[in-house]
């Protein structure tokens, strides 16, 4: 049985659409899924990779806390904010700094530590500021400044008044001046049961 032209051209067309129509209610769906699982895949690498980035910096945390740690029990507490304030004090008056007026706060006791600020008014000059910013970072206590702010002198711009909160902060209870104990693994007793 010969098929004509046109009938070949019509069978040809049939399969054609069948074809696409099985495509797309057959293998469109499948392909949905292949490119949504490979999305998954991917976004799941790319969870692992910065998962193994945090691990591979762990050591340098490690470390970081335990200076931490240390320079905590270095700091001496004082009392009643004196501390804090001749602390700071030495360490502008070095660096050219007038510290007009100082008040200290009340201590805020966190979790392990102790928070205890001050507030100076104080006059000095650019480089002098830089400096004592920076001088405060390499004090073998830990020091933060929460507030600053400045204002140029009028007739000379390059002197500077202002305010500034200083923070700093010690162990507080059992923790200051020793290393937390770490815990002593001990065994478990077996158990025996009774016949």
């Amino acid at each position: 049985m010969a098929l004509s032209h046109r009938e070949k051209i019509l069978a040809g067309a049939s399969a054609a659409v069948v074809f696409v129509c099985l495509n797309w209610f057959a293998v469109g769906p499948a392909l949905d899924n292949w490119r949504e699982t490979d999305e998954k895949l991917s976004q799941t690498r790319q969870r692992i990779k910065s998962y193994q980035a945090a691990l591979a910096q762990e050591p340098q945390w490690q470390a970081q806390l335990r200076e931490l740690r240390t320079r905590l029990q270095q700091s001496d507490p004082g009392h009643g904010g004196v501390d804090v304030i001749t602390r700071i004090e030495g360490v502008g008056s070095q660096l050219g700094f007038n510290f007009n007026q100082r008040a200290p706060s009340a201590p805020v006791d966190r979790d392990r530590y102790t928070e205890k600020s001050a507030t100076f008014t104080y006059q000095c000059q650019w480089p002098g500021m830089v400096r004592f910013l920076f001088t405060l970072t390499k004090q073998p206590e830990i020091y933060r400044v929460t507030s600053l702010r400045l204002r140029a002198e009028s007739r000379d711009p390059s002197q500077l008044a202002g305010d500034m909160t200083i923070v700093t902060y010690y162990l507080t209870g059992s923790e200051a001046g020793t290393a937390r104990k770490k815990p002593v693994d001990t065994p478990v007793p077996e158990r025996q049961d009774k016949p």
